[in-house]
């Protein structure tokens, strides 16, 4: 059916509506600090074959990933069969998913009897057992980093409602801190409830035949505008490639290469010569690849105005050659998978930046840098997480931003009062900005930031990773290179131990973790060397 431009406005500006409101609803309603204040969730709505056709803006890699881990829904199950009772989770990462703390949930939405989309959400747990609380990162294969689920159906009612659901007793019965994975799949379940009345209501208001159609001609809209913006990019081949430091799984540099072709208004997007899959944790699921390989595609591309939903994806192909780092064979642990995928987002960027050289940025302290902070006292957990940014790469216009997470990453800062009232094992003593961090240029890069955590008693556990601790990231036209990370304990005696980019520790009481995150590469000439 034809849609009236007047009515695809309003119905459009109601389906990003309701994902904002699940947005809010999801992270209202979290338990963890790692949900409700670093925000690290995403939202979207998607059409009956599972396809995004709206989402809130949260975090790129999770959102752009959602229609990848609900590909399989056809294969599984009718959807005409499904009720408003049933539920789907999963967190594999050899299935579309990413890494095991990442969960989808999907429910079905179902009016007058047929159902006519998905709400879908998905966050970061805190905790999924495995190895290590909050990060294993000794692991070698997927067993040891917890809890593995396929997209799986579930009744809602029966499975997790009920404290004796099936669902509800595996998850609890296999994380450390069962109250707040709970706690934050109920805040999935609540957004996903915002979804199914506030699309219920939508549809009675406009029609399900008219809503069903914008649905189509959204996804169609995104697809035309992202096909003209891609024919304003010169036809051509461009390469480029990064690497991160493999030295912690006993590698060396692990190369991330990557070639973009552009022939009219179709991208394709190859791997070739990329490293191969690692003994660690360190291995990046195809889904994330793929998602980071979307997301800079869009950031880079010159269009203002448009949708980023499953449209958007149509005009690019990728591929990514099996059993390398980007897309591992199973069992390959995968916990650090944002380490790669960054590398990911800044060659692709790099390459496309000599495609639209207005378009050029420098490269950022673009990788994440987690941190856990476990304590078991008594037989009862405690499992603080954390994800800290970097500054940003400048570009022609201004100096890239301090102290951010990186742009497919997208958390928010945890503010250190929220995580002393939440947690009794640590305090935090500093939180500073890295003066100086940035590189020079005639635009400088972002400054890094500081952060130190003290054990206020014996056998606290601290594990993390990140990358870009003996090089900082590179600038660009000129301009210098940002200061590297660094990962160091301070005893309460004063002595001092530097930590590689992944590690575990104990600290005990008076011993403190310092956490510094590099600063983003300069661009152009600084003025006083011109």
């Amino acid at each position: 059916m034809s849609t009236d431009p007047q009515q695809l406005a309003i119905i459009k500006a109601g389906l990003d509506a309701i994902c904002r409101e699940m947005a809010v609803n999801l992270r209202r309603s979290a338990t963890s600090s790692i949900v409700r204040e670093a925000r690290d969730f995403s939202v979207a709505l998607t059409d009956a074959k599972g396809e995004v056709v709206a989402q809130a803006e949260c975090i790129p890699i999770m959102t752009a990933g959602i229609s990848l881990a609900f590909a399989d829904i056809a294969e599984l199950v009718d959807v005409s069969t499904l009720t408003p009772d049933d539920a789907f989770i999963m967190n594999d990462p050899f299935s579309g998913g990413q890494h095991l703390q990442d969960i989808y949930l999907f429910v079905p939405i179902v009016v007058g009897g047929t159902v006519v989309g998905f709400g879908a959400t998905t966050a970061h747990h805190v905790d999924l057992g495995g190895m290590h609380a909050g990060i294993s990162t000794q692991a070698t294969e997927i067993y040891q980093e917890g809890l593995r689920m396929p997209l799986s159906r579930f009744s809602i009612s029966r499975d997790w409602e009920n404290p004796r659901g099936f669902v509800r007793q595996v998850v609890g019965a296999n994380v450390r801190v069962p109250d707040a994975v709970i706690g934050d799949l109920n805040a999935q379940f609540a957004a996903n409830q915002t979804a199914t009345r506030r699309l219920g209501e939508l549809m009675q208001r406009h029609g399900v035949a008219a809503c069903t159609a914008v649905m189509e001609e959204l996804k169609d809209y995104s697809e035309r505008r992202f096909r003209d913006a891609i024919s304003q990019v010169p036809d051509g081949r461009y390469l480029a490639e990064e690497y991160f430091d493999g030295s912690a799984y006993g590698v060396g540099d692990v190369p991330i290469c990557v070639q973009v072709e552009v022939a009219g208004d179709e991208m394709r997007v190859t791997f070739d010569g990329t490293g191969a899959q690692v003994l660690g944790n360190v291995n990046c699921p195809v889904a994330s690849t793929v998602s980071a390989v979307q997301s800079a595609i869009r950031c880079c591309i010159p269009v203002e105005g448009i949708d980023f939903n499953e449209g958007c994806n149509r005009p690019i192909d990728i591929e990514v050659p099996y059993g390398s780092v980007l897309n591992p064979a199973a069992p390959a642990a995968v916990r650090s998978r944002l380490t790669p995928a960054s590398r990911v987002f800044n060659a692709v960027v790099r390459a496309l930046g000599e495609a639209i050289p207005e378009q050029a940025v420098a490269t950022g302290f673009d990788t994440t840098t987690a941190i856990a902070v476990s304590s078991l006292v008594e037989g009862r957990y405690q499992v603080a997480l954390e994800i800290l940014g970097g500054g940003w790469g400048a570009c022609a216009e201004h100096d890239g931003a301090d102290g951010l997470d990186n742009p497919i990453s997208n958390c928010a800062n945890a503010p250190v009062e929220a995580l002393e009232t939440d947690f009794e094992h640590f305090w935090i003593d500093e939180y500073a900005i890295v003066d100086h961090s940035g590189g020079a240029g005639a635009s400088a890069g972002g400054r890094g930031i500081r952060r130190s955590y003290v054990a206020k008693q014996d056998g606290v556990k601290v594990a993390g990773y990140s990358d870009r601790h003996r090089e900082g990231p590179d600038g660009r036209d000129g301009g210098a290179s940002g200061a590297p990370g660094a990962h160091a304990i301070i005893r309460a005696d004063g002595s001092s131990e530097r930590l590689s980019t992944n590690y575990e520790a104990v600290l005990n009481r008076g011993d403190r973790i310092v956490v510094v995150t590099g600063g983003g590469g300069g661009f152009g000439a600084p003025p006083a060397d011109r």
